[in-house]
Parts: C-alpha cells; sequence; structure tokens
C-alpha cells in the first residue's frame, strides 16, 4: 500500500514510552469493519473529502478540520461519505501513550474531534514516513522522538470543538501573557489585565485559571522569580534587596519568601549554585 508504513516493533521498543505503530500519508481510506477493535490507539485525520465513523449505534460524521480518535480494542467501522476520503493515520503505542492521551490531552474517550491547525500534525506524520525509510539503525529511536511531538501537538491542537483547543485558549490569552512579561517589573493590577480582554477583573482570574491551572497573581510571580534568577547570574554584584525590586517585588523578604517556595532554594543560594565566590 502507497506512503504506509509498520515500524519494526522489538521488545526494545515496546519499552520505549512513546512509539508508532502504523502510520498511513495520504491515504485513500477504504471500508474499515474492526470487529475487535484496532490494538493501539488510532488517529485518522480527513485530508480531504469526507467520511463516517460508526462506532455502536452512534454514527459520526468526519469532516476536513477534523479527525476521528478510536481507543485501542473498540469495535469499530468508518467508510468514505464522499466519492474519496483521503486521511493521514496514525496508531500510536508506548508505556507512556495511555497516560499523556488519556489524562494530559484529554482524549479518553473515542470519537470524532476538532483540529485548530492540520499542517503541524502531517508534517509531523510525514517526518515519521521518511525516518521509517531510512537505513539508519537508530532510526526507531527517531520514530519515539517523532512520536512525542505528535502527542504534543494533539494535545495542542485537537480538541471537542473549534474553540476549545489548547492553542485556541491560550491564544486568547495572548495580550494578557505577554503584557506580564513586559511590565512584570511593575506594579501590575486586574484592571490592567482584564481592560485588554474586555472582561471583568473576575471573568479574566476565572478564565485564567482555567486556561493556565493557577491564579494569576501566582503565574505572575513565576515570571519574576525566572526573571530574577537571570539577574541572580548576569548581575553577580547587584545585592539580593535590589535583585528583588528589579523584578516587581517590593518587600524583599516576600521575595525570598516565594523563590524559596518555587526553587527550593534561597536566592543566595541559587546564585552560589552558578557563581564562584
Amino acid at each position: 500500500m502507497k506512503n504506509t508504513a509498520f515500524p519494526i516493533y522489538t521488545d526494545n521498543e515496546a519499552r520505549l514510552p512513546y512509539f508508532v505503530f502504523s502510520i498511513g500519508f495520504d491515504y485513500a481510506q477504504e471500508h474499515i469493519i474492526r470487529t475487535a477493535g484496532y490494538p493501539c490507539y488510532l488517529w485518522v485525520q480527513t485530508r480531504q473529502g469526507s467520511g463516517r465513523l460508526v462506532l455502536g449505534e452512534q454514527e459520526f460524521l468526519v469532516g476536513e478540520g477534523q479527525g476521528m480518535f478510536l481507543m485501542p480494542n473498540e469495535p469499530h467501522e468508518y467508510y468514505a461519505e464522499t466519492d474519496e476520503w483521503i486521511v493521514d493515520w496514525v496508531g500510536l503505542t508506548g508505556t507512556g501513550v495511555s497516560a499523556f492521551l488519556e489524562q494530559t490531552a484529554g482524549m479518553a474517550h473515542s470519537g470524532v474531534y476538532c483540529v485548530a491547525q492540520t499542517e503541524p500534525l502531517r508534517q509531523t506524520l510525514e517526518q515519521m514516513l521518511a525516518a521509517e525509510r531510512t537505513q539508519n539503525p537508530l532510526r526507531n529511536l527517531d520514530l519515539s522522538a517523532l512520536t512525542y511531538t505528535l502527542l504534543i501537538q494533539m494535545h495542542q491542537l485537537v480538541s471537542t470543538s473549534n474553540t476549545n483547543s489548547v492553542a485556541t485558549r491560550f491564544n486568547r490569552l495572548t495580550p494578557v501573557l505577554a503584557y506580564i512579561d513586559e511590565h512584570y517589573a511593575e506594579a501590575i493590577t486586574l484592571k490592567d489585565l482584564s481592560d485588554l480582554l474586555g472582561v471583568t477583573p473576575q471573568h479574566l482570574c476565572t478564565l485564567f485559571r482555567k486556561i493556565m491551572s493557577t491564579r494569576i497573581f501566582e503565574y505572575i510571580n513565576l515570571v519574576r522569580i525566572k526573571k530574577s534568577k537571570e539577574f541572580l547570574l548576569d548581575q553577580t554584584s547587584l545585592p539580593i534587596r535590589d535583585v528583588a525590586h528589579a523584578n516587581g517585588f517590593e518587600d524583599v523578604s516576600y521575595f525570598c519568601y516565594i523563590f524559596k517556595r518555587v526553587e527550593k532554594i534561597t536566592p543566595g543560594d541559587f546564585r552560589k549554585l552558578y557563581v564562584r565566590t
């Protein structure tokens, strides 16, 4: 079959956390009926046309900008809805794939998912196919790395709706994150940030925590601590007090408290790790 690959899967590959079981690229999809399902996680992404997925008594249309995700060993059927249904597909396996897909990416059920951007996923699948066809004796390690790249892309770009992907949600916060990165050394208020999105401070707090999984001022502190670490190493003669003030902390004691809570070490001891005294 054209543009398909089934990498060698030995005991060594079985121990890898992320690996590719099968690849299909630019593939004219046939009518598939699997009464015992597929042996691993399967992602089938529409490139052109549309198809229909049957799961038990449920049927789903799979069009452009969408893909279908199938859990291992779950009975299913799919077929072209249009004259030709062109897809890219990949079977995913490895000791860490289940936890990543189901817990990190939130893909715990078979069904049809939306893809915010299809091109990054297609490019990675094409790289997988090219890597598998090389004579490189370490190509399976390259495939494992590309599998992880694909999983990260799926986490970012694949979701249950067009507006719910990680990439889409993070894009909504882009003005706020950019403002914090630029003004971290200054006093930042919730009104400053909420005005950037045209929402209330309360709504911003809820939105930020939902997307970033942390409170907004916790995030600001993380940015300030990150910048302060650069100060500690770049300006080795600068007193800790001045490092704190230069990075948005008015109180040096609070700076030291936050720094140790985040880094598990004091600012002074952090500097000693990298700077010869």
